[in-house]
């Protein structure tokens, strides 16, 4: 039964970059603030890429650039909007989605595909007694399965063979005829099994696990064998069915095989002879595979197989007779970037994501010295009554007792019931899944305290990052002096171009002869429904004279015969192409496009270059008189603030 399971399951932040002891030097100071040599290093290297040459030009370039930048963040901060809430909100906001990405990342998952990557490098065969008590049992139908295991496992230590009670007792009768035994596996173990698999790279030979949980119920684990992992494979087969209990099957193959040694093409081979209908037309090519994916006698002949190209001698298994032929041979990735993007989606849907997090929560608890004080929860619990597992709940955060310390991360970190109670007040699904009794009241409560702490400890590591990681560090001081960068350019330059009119209508006097308008033309194209073109002739002799409204009044007596459109386009436009530029010039009469009848265009007005009305240029002017006091501003942002360049640093970094 778990054999065919598990037979039935197995078939994606910034670069990190080195900070050396150099990195602490300061390079720079803008307003008496440092900048390290850490600190540019990382904005030089990320902002330039491969053209981070650290040539002496390049490194004094980026620091003018990047102390420009520095200036504005110290008028920001001059100006307090470092003190501004809804900044601050913005901020904390980017670094709890950040901080959780990087605890996710790094904490998580990378330790889970390095994990995954290092398991893969080997097979491990093992045995299994399994006592079923699925995830959907009840808990007294689970409870009995444990003390069963537990039972079982007393008599192996007592003397009994793993085989046997494996045959006696285990309710995985597909392998129990076998002593339990599983054959070969590799990881990824499917949804259900990490703890099983965690067991099976651990475990010493012939060792006998303690009681695992799994999807199906209790195990016993013992591992019996080990070997280099066989990776993945790719490979074409040739399939002579088991249709009777003839030599027919047989002597087909072998026909098929001598062919083959002869030289013959294989793809042609397969097409004439396989049986297997999916793959005889196509070379009799299959979809890359690992172990435990084919018959067992199929996949040792496939991996037996020493080169690519190579093709095997005639094998017999359950299917029938096969010729295989070695494609090409894929062993275990050790790139990581590789590996990480193969697995990774699988990974992150996978139980062992979930585990390892409470893990880590469980890790950082532990490490922080986590406190909870009972005493004051079970204070806080009794006050609490059915109306707590309903929408009206609203607790009285004035109230006794709601200022005591409920739990405590590291000595110095601290919250409150009064904290606890806002979290179970947000929480409102969590608490309306329970029926109203007492009892559960009690136990939402406490479930909700455990979410609420496993909440705080994540955010109690995030405080860490900036320590553990150096980059994300980086990271948090770019955004933070971003947000305020905007906020001041803001104030100072945007807002201003777009409500300064005084000032926006008069920089756009001083300077309109830079807005002109382009040279325009009416192009009148008349349309003329006749097959005889000195009808059309006589239509474009009045066109020259007359207006286009006398024109149809003229021809349009008994019809529609004539019909015009009036356009105004700028001289560039290719209509024009074929024109003269000058008032009144009209184009020879000619046949139109679409065989119906004639056409010809007439320039009936050209207007003349222009200065742009300020309402006409506003786009233009209001981008300019933001370069303008852009420029402004950093002069005077220079005239307040000092630069200092630590010389001897920087030529230190000149490679």
């Amino acid at each position: 039964m778990m054999k065919k399971l598990l037979y039935a399951l197995l078939l994606s932040l910034p670069s990190i970059f080195a900070f050396g002891q150099a990195d602490d030097e300061v390079l720079m100071k803008v307003d008496n603030r440092p900048v390290t040599v850490g600190e540019f290093r990382y904005i030089y290297e990320k902002n330039n890429g491969k053209e981070a040459n650290y040539s002496e030009k390049s490194i004094r370039e980026y620091l003018d650039l990047y102390s420009r930048f520095k200036l504005k963040v110290a008028r920001a901060r001059t100006l307090k909007l470092d003190t501004i809430q809804s900044l601050n909100d913005e901020l904390n906001g980017y670094k709890r989605q950040l901080a959780n990405s990087y605890l996710t990342d790094r904490e998580i998952m990378d330790h889970l595909l390095k994990q995954l990557q290092e398991r893969q490098k080997e097979d491990v065969q093992f045995s299994h007694i399994l006592i079923s008590a699925p995830d959907k049992a009840a808990d007294s139908v689970k409870q009995a399965a444990l003390a069963r295991i537990q039972t079982i496992k007393k008599e192996i230590e007592m003397g009994k063979a793993f085989e046997a009670a494996a045959k006696e007792y285990s309710d995985d009768k597909g392998t129990a005829v076998n002593g339990g035994d599983l054959g070969y596996f590799t990881a990824m173990l499917p949804e259900g099994f990490y703890e099983v698999e965690n067991a099976l790279y651990s475990l010493p030979f012939n060792k006998i696990s303690e009681p695992i949980k799994s999807k199906l119920g209790y195990h016993l684990i013992k591992v019996v064998g080990k070997r280099p992992s066989r990776g993945i494979i790719s490979v074409a087969h040739i399939l002579i069915k088991n249709i009777d209990k003839s030599d027919e099957p047989k002597m087909k193959i072998e026909d098929a095989h001598k062919q083959l040694m002869a030289g013959a093409d294989f793809g042609k081979i397969a097409a004439q002879f396989s049986e297997d209908k999916q793959t005889a037309q196509n070379g009799g090519y299959l979809p890359a595979f690992g172990i435990n994916t084919y018959d067992t006698v199929f996949e040792d002949a496939a991996f037996a197989l020493k080169a690519d190209g190579e093709i095997s001698k005639p094998i017999h298994t359950k299917a029938g007779w096969h010729i295989i032929k070695r494609v090409k041979k894929m062993d275990a990735k050790e790139d990581f970037a590789s590996f990480k993007k193969m697995y990774e989606p699988r990974i992150k849907k996978d139980e062992r994501f979930n585990i390892a997090k409470k893990r880590l929560v469980e890790d950082i608890k532990k490490a922080s010295g986590y406190s909870q004080n009972e005493a004051v929860f079970n204070k806080f619990a009794s006050t609490l009554n059915e109306e707590f597992l309903s929408f009206k709940w609203t607790p009285d955060l004035n109230a006794d007792g709601m200022r005591d310390k409920l739990i405590s991360f590291g000595g110095d970190t601290h919250h409150t019931v009064a904290d606890f109670a806002s979290f179970c007040k947000k929480n409102t699904k969590s608490r309306l899944k329970y029926d109203k009794n007492a009892t559960a009241v009690k136990e939402v409560a406490t479930a909700l305290l455990m979410e609420f702490s496993d909440e705080k400890a994540i955010d109690y590591e995030q405080k860490l990052l900036e320590v553990k990681y150096p980059d994300f560090k980086a990271l948090m001081r770019e955004y933070e002096e971003g947000i305020l960068l905007f906020e001041a350019t803001k104030r100072a330059v945007w807002d201003r171009a777009n409500q300064d009119t005084v000032g926006l209508a008069a920089y756009h006097h001083k300077y309109q002869d830079n807005y002109k308008t382009e040279e325009k033309g009416s192009l009148v194209t008349y349309t003329v429904k006749t097959t005889d073109a000195k009808e059309a002739e006589k239509v474009a002799k009045m066109a020259m004279k007359k207006d286009p409204q006398e024109v149809l009044k003229k021809f349009n007596k008994n019809s529609q015969m004539v019909s015009f459109v009036e356009e105004t386009l700028e001289k560039q436009n290719p209509r024009f192409a074929n024109m003269t530029w000058q008032l009144n010039y009209q184009s020879p009469v000619v046949k139109a496009e679409s065989g119906e009848g004639f056409i010809f265009s007439r320039i009936s007005q050209i207007q003349p270059v222009r200065n742009k009305t300020l309402k006409e240029a506003r786009g233009y002017v209001v981008a300019d008189y933001q370069d303008y006091l852009e420029k402004e501003w950093m002069k005077e942002l220079m005239a307040a603030y000092k630069i200092e360049v630590i010389d001897v640093v920087l030529k230190k970094m000149v490679k």
